[in-house]
């Protein structure tokens, strides 16, 4: 079983505003994920999403598209915080695929490619990469679940990519966006002029 776990509650001090609510090419970085996520629906257990307090319109478009919305009350204490909010509401029988909410340039069949490469060996941690940097998603088979809680907050998941060197799959691919984090308005900015170049929509 797969669970996907999206992570909005940052601050996006960086852009200047939410990202999850960020245009891009007319949609939200949020519905964009949300979308690729349901395009391959039938993949996923639960669709899990953790944002922060009273961020109404996120928490609406999450429910509508049959997601479980979560709030992290002190989201300055980092992504794992979010991450460990998030199992704390599910089982840890199940495979937990990580989406930034920062990244929502990556392509469908690049998704698509990892789930089945997890599934090939689901105990690996299965994780995309340019061959030569790791990037996003990633997922963390069940066995990952507790390990979450016994890292340090500052050290977040890329603790356990360091602790387990030798349980990790990767996908090599050529997309681009698995490594690029839309933080910035000038990223952003590079972000539309690439689409609008390989006319993606």
């Amino acid at each position: 079983m797969l669970d996907a776990l999206i992570l909005l509650a940052g601050f996006s001090r960086r852009m200047g505003q939410l990202k999850q609510h960020t245009s891009l090419a007319g949609r939200t970085f949020l519905e964009t994920i949300t979308g690729k996520l349901i395009n391959c629906r039938s993949q996923f257990r639960h669709l899990l999403f953790v944002g922060q307090q009273n961020d109404s319109a996120a928490e609406k478009l999450v429910k509508e598209n049959g997601g479980v919305w979560l709030t992290n009350p002190q989201p300055e204490l980092g992504p794992l915080s979010s991450i460990r909010i998030a199992l704390q509401h599910c089982s840890d029988d199940a495979a937990k695929l990580l989406w930034p909410v920062d990244h929502p340039m990556i392509a469908s069949e690049t998704v698509a490619r990892l789930i089945a490469l997890w599934q090939e060996e689901s105990d690996m941690i299965t994780v995309p990469s340019d061959g030569e940097r790791r990037g996003h998603p990633t997922i963390f088979p069940g066995w990952c679940c507790r390990e979450f809680f016994e890292i340090g907050l500052e050290d977040g998941a890329k603790k356990l990519l360091q602790m387990h060197p030798e349980r990790i799959k990767y996908l090599l691919t050529d997309d681009v966006w698995i490594t690029r984090n839309l933080n910035t308005p000038q990223i952003l900015s590079e972000a539309e002029a690439w689409l609008r170049a390989n006319q993606v929509r």
